[in-house]
């Protein structure tokens, strides 16, 4: 008491020596502080509870409308969010705008969206290998530490926290702030006060094996919640002298909800958050308040995140139930207004970055500096631009050697810039991967292929790579590749492979609709090629093909016979790939054109031209996806051998037949896709139909109309973490019809 009216006699000298009075005329700021010394300190404290913390907002919006001065605020996982976000001088209402607007799905998965990867990248579908894959490192296979990096959630943070991302001192914020994270090596609590706000709020909703954990001044810091979930305690040693505790954290499963080994780790996590949360409680006063909002009768949990609004209604209204309670702390509209003066807004405050004085690269990775200011639209000089940064970040991010890519604004001087900091991988830039490709037509034989892969990079001072990729099963293949580009934006490439493939070939009588032999051919050879990649969306380049291989009669009449080839040829290559998914997109286009032109003097067995065109596009509403494509195909003087006719067959290439039951000189086909999605859960299911219309044909003055076949099918179809899995019927022409179960690329 005595060091109260010790503060408030100083400060009635200076409003007298300022105005005559306190009362009269003085300063807002001198009559604020005045005001706050005479009432009690008020605390905040926000629990942790995953996307359960959206009520807390709620209770952000009584508060204000009480007129209840906040001076501390502390927050743990979710409640760090909310309380930095209101710390640092947003609303309720813009922070429940902010949480709204989150694409959460987006935001907890560190993949590239499609549509930003480069070409290179892009073309890895094909392959269907899985992709989460471990690294190699110091000649060890080595594993990510979490599910989760956090690149995306990061950014997010950072883009929501920039007006204020150059306050250090966490008291300097309009509302002193701290968050509590959990050191992963003692298992204390850690109370982050200064540094960066982003990082610190980041590094306290760590959820261990889940996020990836945080490292801050030399330690390793997850989730708070393990150690403090409902930081009462910090709160009151920042100087509160009542608490407001905002508990949404989640209660203990029942014996009825334990189902399996998940449950049972979720329990355990229970316990230790639950257990430290009753402490906080316990250490409440009979002037304190404890809100707990019922969220778990609405049905609330950690993870709907897409719930925020009803979790913010829910909040409200559990705290308007307090307001007798609440009324009491709160003050009359002209001291909350000057409360309001005397803790300013920084975001208000703060003035725009005109323009970057400079733009550095912080890089913690064997990847050149260079490949990385390439990937960047970004100079000195230029105004910052937020969009384009994270758009630079996005690119280097997709070029996969890079566990983390995030950005800080510095002041040096009065002179404001950016720094963007790389993190190589730390379980290893290189990758082993494997896959899984099932292919079965119930009562027609099945396929299965096993494949592998190892991919060793960076290969070269522009981050090249090293592949070798191997499958075992009905078709085999072993192929060694080298990606080599040949400047820091990876514009320009040259590359290669050598290797072994298997393939089986049909030929086909199409007068008496029926196959005349199988063949089994293989091919030992290499590929040259020389290329321009087109931004992310294109590519063109010219590739040369020499081989040699046998073809081997596995089903025929008995005068035909075994042959060997050579393989010789120069083809101009042409492709654009938008999708925003291979598989199952929604939007986009993907389209290839190929000249082929295989010659005696390349190496060749014989000489043929040949053309190839494929273009397909999707449009898409809600759940809902139309898809349509072109396939045109043809050799110029009909000459070309077996293993390079055109196939047709199998599921939506003339769904109903075999896969590549038709073999031709030229081909046809048009297809349309209905497809719909079933729901909303990680593993996407879907239901739709297609129709299909067309040939292969072995003379050109045989193409006709009339002569295509029309096909469809009924499916249904789930993007599995394995790859693309199909349940499918199909029918041609009322003839030939077919149940495929197909994991792995069905076309």
């Amino acid at each position: 008491m005595l060091q109260k009216h010790l503060v408030l006699a100083v400060l009635a000298v200076a409003g007298w020596l300022c105005n005559g009075a306190i009362g009269v005329g003085a300063p807002d700021g001198l009559m604020a502080s005045a005001e706050a010394a005479q009432r009690p300190r008020i605390g905040l404290a926000l629990s942790g509870g995953g996307a359960r913390g959206a009520a807390h907002v709620g209770v952000l919006r009584v508060l204000e409308a009480l007129k209840i001065p906040v001076d501390y605020i502390a927050g743990t996982s979710m409640g760090s969010i909310v309380g930095a976000l209101y710390a640092s001088g947003m609303t309720p209402d813009e922070i429940a705008q902010a949480l709204q607007e989150v694409d959460w799905d987006e935001v907890f998965t560190d993949a590239t969206p499609r549509d930003e990867r480069t070409f290179r990248r892009k073309q890895d579908d094909k392959l269907n290998l899985i992709q989460h894959k471990p690294g190699l490192k110091d000649g060890q296979v080595r594993l990510p530490m979490a599910l989760v990096e956090g690149q995306k959630f990061d950014l997010v943070l950072r883009r929501l926290l920039l007006p204020v991302s150059e306050v250090r001192d966490f008291d300097r914020l309009r509302i002193p702030y701290r968050a509590v994270a959990t050191d992963i090596a003692t298992g204390r609590e850690v109370v982050l006060r200064h540094g960066d706000l982003a990082q610190a709020v980041r590094a306290s909703m760590a959820v261990p094996g889940a996020f990836a954990a945080v490292d801050i001044d030399g330690r390793t810091l997850v989730d708070g919640g393990m150690a403090n979930n409902l930081p009462i305690s910090v709160v009151r040693e920042m100087g509160a002298d009542i608490v407001i505790a905002v508990d949404i954290s989640t209660p203990l499963l029942t014996r009825e909800d334990i189902k399996s080994v998940l449950g049972v780790v979720e329990q355990l996590t229970g316990f230790l958050t639950r257990n430290n949360t009753e402490r906080q409680i316990e250490s409440l006063t009979r002037r304190d308040l404890l809100i707990v909002p019922p969220l778990d009768e609405a049905g609330i949990s950690s993870g709907d995140f897409k719930r925020s609004a009803e979790a913010i209604a829910i909040g409200e209204r559990a705290a308007r139930d307090h307001t007798h309670t609440l009324a009491a702390l709160g003050v009359s509209p002209d001291a909350y207004a000057r409360y309001l003066a005397a803790h300013p807004n920084p975001r208000q405050g703060a003035a725009p970055v005109e323009r970057l004085a400079f733009v550095e690269i912080e890089n913690n990775s064997s990847i050149s500096d260079a490949v990385i200011e390439a990937q960047f639209d970004v100079r000195p000089g230029d105004p910052l631009d937020v969009d384009r940064l994270e758009a630079g970040i996005a690119r280097a991010y997709g070029l996969g050697h890079f566990e983390k890519i995030g950005y800080r604004l510095e002041e040096r001087d009065g002179r404001h810039g950016v720094v963007v900091r790389a993190q190589e991988k730390s379980w290893g830039t290189s990758s082993l991967q494997a896959g899984l490709q099932l292919y079965t037509s119930f009562g027609d034989g099945s396929d299965f292929n096993l494949g592998g892969a190892v991919t060793l990079t960076p290969f070269g001072a522009n981050a090249g790579e090293w592949r070798t990729f191997v499958s075992l099963g009905e078709e085999q293949q072993f192929i060694t590749e080298v990606y080599y580009p040949l400047d820091p934006a990876q514009t320009w490439f040259v590359g290669g492979d050598l290797g072994y493939e298997s393939r089986l070939f049909r030929l086909f009588d199409q007068d008496e609709d029926r196959a005349l032999a199988e063949y089994d051919t293989s091919r030992l050879g290499a590929r040259l090629r020389f290329g321009r990649n087109l931004d992310t969306w294109g590519r063109l380049q010219l590739m040369y093909d020499r081989a040699v291989g046998d073809a081997e009669v596995t089903v025929g009449a008995p005068d035909l016979v075994d042959y060997d080839f050579d393989v010789g040829r120069l083809s101009l290559l042409g492709a654009i790939d938008t999708y925003d998914n291979y598989y199952f997109p929604s939007r986009g286009s993907l389209g290839s054109l190929s000249l082929i032109s295989s010659r005696e003097s390349l190496g060749a067995s014989s000489d043929y031209d040949q053309v190839l065109f494929n273009y397909s596009a999707v449009m898409s509403r809600g759940r809902h996806a139309l898809q349509g494509g072109v396939t045109l195909a043809t050799t110029l003087d009909e000459d070309a051998p077996v293993e390079a006719l055109f196939q047709l067959g199998g599921f939506m290439r003339l769904s109903g037949l075999e896969r590549n039951a038709l073999s031709g000189q030229h081909l046809g086909l048009l297809r349309g896709l209905y497809r719909y999605r079933l729901n909303d859960v990680l593993v996407p299911v879907y239901a739709g139909a297609s129709l299909e219309l067309g040939n292969t044909w072995n003379r050109r003055d045989e193409v006709e109309f009339t002569d295509a076949r029309l096909a469809g099918s009924l499916f249904l179809a789930a993007d599995t973490p394995l790859g693309p899995l199909f349940l499918s019927y199909g029918n041609t022409e009322g003839r030939d019809q077919a149940i495929y179960l197909m994991l792995g690329p069905p076309w």
